[in-house]
């Protein structure tokens, strides 16, 4: 939940004032309703039922709200996504916790950082563009997510940034590709690390790096459904065979 800047109201889905930067309930999401101190001239000539009163001037701008910020509702919803998403790893090696507590840690840390630096990454891009975004959980993936702790086949789909206001295709393009890309680039400095590794502990982690975060990157890019593939694909398909092709090498090495 988002409070509004100007009643303190619980909003799910706030409103952006293109001027101020703040965010806003229904009842205040306009410049006037809200005392809006952002470059917005007043010109209207008549008050109607909001008793506002122009003025014929335009207020100073005043200091955005801090661009990258989590609510305490999106970082429970972040902890609840992450624990499912380390069972994954831990009902399907549990015999190696015991036989290398180290190792596992690590590995544990790795695959938590692919999920948390992913969501991040949607997340702050859509700010950085200017809209509301926060991680949800969504009940049907999570219960995906754990029923594929029972099978062969594991889905990792425990929620996703939801993003508040209406997006053109280049935006929605940026903000999709901008999860698996992070993926990629971490697969990229897990490989790095593969190719001056001085042990083999550093070594099996590396290729351990490279193949979930190339696994995840290649999940989300599916071009179909509400995978962040289709987006991409509808958005630039240079920009996701680039993508996918980048992931998949680095899926193949990694084996």
């Amino acid at each position: 939940m988002v409070n509004c800047d100007k009643c303190g109201k619980d909003e799910y889905m706030p409103f952006r004032c293109k001027y101020c930067g703040g965010y806003f309930c229904s009842e205040h999401r306009l410049p006037e309703m809200h005392e809006c101190t952002g470059q917005y001239g007043y010109s209207r000539s008549t008050t109607g039922q909001t008793g506002f009163q122009p003025t014929g001037y335009s207020y100073t701008s005043r200091p955005r709200r801090t661009l990258f910020w989590f609510s305490q509702t999106e970082l429970r919803e972040l902890a609840i996504g992450l624990t499912v998403i380390l069972a994954i790893p831990l009902i399907s090696y549990w015999s190696r916790v015991l036989a290398s507590p180290v190792i596992f840690s690590a590995y544990f840390l790795i695959f938590g950082l692919a999920f948390i630096l992913h969501e991040v990454a949607h997340k702050f891009v859509a700010q950085r563009l200017g809209y509301w975004a926060e991680f949800r959980i969504n009940k049907q993936g999570l219960m995906l997510t754990l029923l594929s702790l029972l099978s062969p086949i594991t889905i990792i789909a425990p929620g996703a940034v939801m993003i508040g206001g209406l997006m053109n295709w280049d935006d929605y393009g940026k903000v999709s590709i901008a999860g698996p890309a992070t993926n990629i680039g971490m697969g990229l400095f897990y490989f790095a690390v593969y190719l001056v590794a001085g042990s083999p502990l550093v070594t099996v982690l590396a290729l351990a790096g490279m193949n979930i975060n190339a696994s995840l990157a290649l999940f989300n890019l599916l071009p179909f459904g509400v995978f962040d593939g289709a987006k991409v694909m509808k958005w630039n398909r240079a920009a996701w065979g680039a993508a996918v092709l980048a992931a998949g090498l680095l899926f193949i090495f990694s084996m």
